[in-house]
């Protein structure tokens, strides 16, 4: 399992908006990586043009003598799964508690709280929306997976809240175009669920 440390982190932080807040730049160094010999410093970046983690460059360590650095190891790097791992690391979620959260505590609390509203759920379900964009997982995944729906449950919640004002103007974009993605896959094939999913369902 590839080993993840960061380091460098930017005393800058970021609103990313609905409550996410992130470094403005930070390293990660991630080992082990299979057929790797040596070391990935990934420098990272949150660009607010492309509202979300970037990687500003990236370079390989070899571990010492014997191993190299080629274009063919290069090119089997996944840049965007470190970006991911590494974003959701630094990122911290201020959902109105006494101190922000982590990735991993804002993400237990949400699951452990069968007491939300439909009305929380929608708040939610556009600040989990948020959250993966910035960290570059799939928006819907998460939503799907963090609320226990369908995707396409996921994808009718996040509609509503793009008519209800609580998500900004480049994610109702983004969400109205997943909409229309999703009715017209729906009319093709059916209402897509997540694994183990009977359909669409609200709880868990």
């Amino acid at each position: 399992m590839p080993e993840l440390s960061i380091e460098s982190i930017d005393d800058e932080i970021l609103d990313a908006g609905d409550g996410i807040h992130i470094p403005r730049s930070w390293v990660a160094v991630v080992t082990d990586i299979p057929d790797i010999p040596g070391a990935v410093r990934a420098h990272l970046v949150y660009d607010p043009t492309l509202r979300r983690a970037a990687a500003e460059s990236i370079r390989v360590d070899r571990s010492g003598e014997g191993d190299e650095v080629t274009t063919t190891l290069l090119r089997d790097l996944r840049v965007q799964a470190i970006v991911k791992r590494a974003a959701a690391r630094v990122v911290r979620i201020d959902s109105g508690l006494s101190e922000p959260e982590t990735y991993g505590q804002y993400l237990t609390r949400l699951r452990a709280d069968e007491s939300r509203s439909d009305e929380q759920n929608l708040r939610e379900a556009a600040r989990l929306y948020r959250l993966a964009t910035v960290i570059n997982d799939g928006p819907l995944k998460l939503v799907s997976e963090q609320l226990g729906v369908s995707v396409s449950t996921a994808t009718r919640m996040m509609n509503r809240a793009r008519i209800a004002g609580l998500v900004d103007e480049a994610t109702g974009r983004d969400v109205l175009r997943q909409t229309r993605q999703q009715q017209l896959r729906e009319q093709l094939t059916g209402p897509v669920a997540q694994p183990g999913s009977s359909g669409p369902s609200i709880g868990r």
